[in-house]
C-alpha cells in the first residue's frame, strides 16, 4: 500500500459552528493526536475547516486512515501531495504521477481558500486539465469521471490529491456530555454505544449477566467490546451487574409472560443508580422497535417509566442489516457474533408479552421487594476501570484507503 507524508482532514458539522467553534475544534484536534499517537506526527496544523497532519517520515497510509477512521468531527481524510505556489508547479507535480494510471476519463476539480491568486477556481482547472491531456490524451468527463484529480490552493499553496476516504462524521466525542449505556454483549449496543459517540457523547458502560448459571466467559467478551470502543473515546468504567437474583425472584412470583419486561424495568432502575453515581444525563440501550417482543411501542414505554433519566435508543428505526453493517464499521461485529448466553435470554418465556403497560408491570411487581432487590443488585456488582484499548487491527480499514491512485 502507498506511503504518505502528508495528510488532510476535514470538518463539516463542526466548521459549521458558532461562537463555541474553537472549542470543538480543540477537542477535535486533542481526539486526533491520540488517535495518531505512535506514529511520526512531526506537526498537526488547523487551518481553516482541516487539520493537516505531516509526518517525519512516510507512513502507510491505510494505518493512518484506519486511526482517523476513529475520530468523529472529520468528515473527511485525504491523502495530499504539496505542489509548489504557481500553476507550473502542480502541472509538473502531475506530470510525475498522473502516467501511473490510466483512467477512462477524468476532471480537474480546485477548491481555492486563497482568493489573492491571480486565476479563478475554473481557469486554474482548465489549464491543469489541458495540461493533463495534452499529455496524456485521456478524455475530460465532467459530470462521471473516472478519475477526478482534486486541487486546493490555500495560503500553504497547491495540494493535489486523487482518493477521498470518507471521514466518521459526527461531532468530538467529549462535546456531547456524558452518557451510560447499557452493553449486552451482542450486536446491538456496540453500536448504539458508537452512534452516540459519534454525536460527541462520552460513555460508560453497564453490563447485566447471569453468572455462575451462564458462562463467564461472556464477562471477558464485553471488556473486549469496551476496549474496541475505547478507541473511539479513550478510556470508560464498565459496571457489572449480577442479576441473576433478581431473575430468580420475577420467575418464582411474576406471569411468565412479563418476565423479559420486568428484567429491563430493574436494569433501568440499576442503570440509573449508576448513571447518578457517574452523574451521566442519560441512559443509551441498543434498542430497535420490532425487532423482538420486548421492543413494540408500548413494551418501551412500559420499561422506561420506572427511570426519570432520558433513555436513548439510536437504533430505534434501524433494521439489522444497517445495525450489522454499522458494527462491521465499528469494528465490532467480529467480537459480537461469538456465542454467549444473554441474561435475557436466560428463564425467556415461551410466549412474552409485546402490549404491557406501565400500570400492568407495577401491579406484577407489588409481590416483590423492588427496592431491596435494585438495592442488593447495586451493591453487589464491581466497576471496572478500562483504561486500554483494542489492538488497532480490530478497527478496519476503510475500504476506500486501500486505493493504488494514493
Amino acid at each position: 500500500m502507498p506511503n504518505v507524508t502528508r495528510v488532510i482532514a476535514t470538518t463539516h458539522e463542526v466548521s459549521l459552528k458558532g461562537g463555541n467553534r474553537r472549542w470543538f475544534e480543540r477537542r477535535l484536534t486533542a481526539n486526533t493526536n491520540r488517535a495518531l499517537a505512535g506514529l511520526p506526527v512531526a506537526s498537526l496544523t488547523r487551518p481553516a475547516w482541516r487539520l493537516l497532519v505531516t509526518f517525519s517520515h512516510p507512513v502507510p497510509f491505510t494505518e493512518v486512515a484506519r486511526r482517523l477512521s476513529t475520530v468523529f468531527g472529520l468528515s473527511s481524510i485525504l491523502p495530499v501531495h504539496h505542489a509548489g505556489y504557481e500553476i507550473g508547479d502542480v502541472i509538473a507535480a502531475l506530470t510525475q504521477r498522473v502516467t501511473l494510471f490510466s483512467p477512462r476519463s477524468f476532471a480537474v476539480r480546485c477548491t481555492r481558500s486563497d482568493k489573492s491568486f491571480s486565476m479563478t477556481s475554473v481557469e486554474i482547472e482548465r489549464a491543469v486539465g489541458g495540461a493533463v491531456q495534452d499529455l496524456t490524451g485521456w478524455p475530460v468527463d465532467l459530470s462521471g469521471p473516472d478519475l477526478t484529480i482534486h486541487l486546493l490552493l490555500d495560503r500553504n499553496g497547491f495540494w493535489i490529491w486523487m482518493v477521498r476516504v470518507p471521514g466518521p462524521g459526527g461531532l468530538p466525542v467529549g462535546t456531547g456530555g456524558r452518557g451510560l449505556c447499557m452493553l449486552s454483549g451482542g450486536i446491538d449496543s456496540p453500536v448504539a454505544a458508537y452512534l452516540m459517540m459519534k454525536r460527541g457523547m462520552r460513555l460508560d458502560f453497564v453490563h447485566f449477566h447471569s453468572v455462575p448459571t451462564t458462562d463467564p466467559a461472556s464477562l471477558e467478551k464485553v471488556r473486549e467490546l469496551v476496549r474496541i470502543l475505547n478507541r473511539y473515546q479513550n478510556s470508560a468504567r464498565l459496571v457489572m451487574v449480577p442479576l441473576l437474583p433478581v431473575q430468580k425472584e420475577i420467575v418464582q412470583s411474576c406471569p411468565s409472560s412479563l418476565r423479559i419486561l420486568l428484567y429491563r424495568r430493574f436494569m433501568m432502575r440499576i442503570g440509573e443508580s449508576f448513571a447518578q453515581r457517574f452523574r451521566t444525563l442519560a441512559l443509551i440501550t441498543g434498542e430497535s422497535l420490532g425487532q423482538v417482543a420486548s421492543q413494540t411501542v408500548e413494551n418501551l414505554t412500559a420499561v422506561q417509566s420506572v427511570t426519570s433519566l432520558p433513555v436513548l435508543r439510536p437504533l430505534i428505526g434501524f433494521d439489522k442489516q444497517e445495525i450489522i453493517t454499522l458494527a462491521r464499521r465499528a469494528g465490532t461485529y467480529d467480537v459480537s457474533i461469538q456465542p454467549h448466553i444473554d441474561c435475557c435470554t436466560y428463564f425467556v418465556p415461551d410466549h412474552p408479552e409485546t402490549g404491557a403497560s406501565a400500570g400492568e408491570l407495577s401491579t406484577a411487581e407489588n409481590v416483590l421487594d423492588v427496592g431491596k432487590l435494585t438495592e442488593s443488585a447495586v451493591k453487589d456488582a464491581t466497576i471496572e476501570r478500562i483504561a486500554e484499548a483494542a489492538a488497532w487491527e480490530r478497527i478496519p480499514v476503510p475500504p476506500e484507503a486501500m486505493s493504488e491512485r494514493i
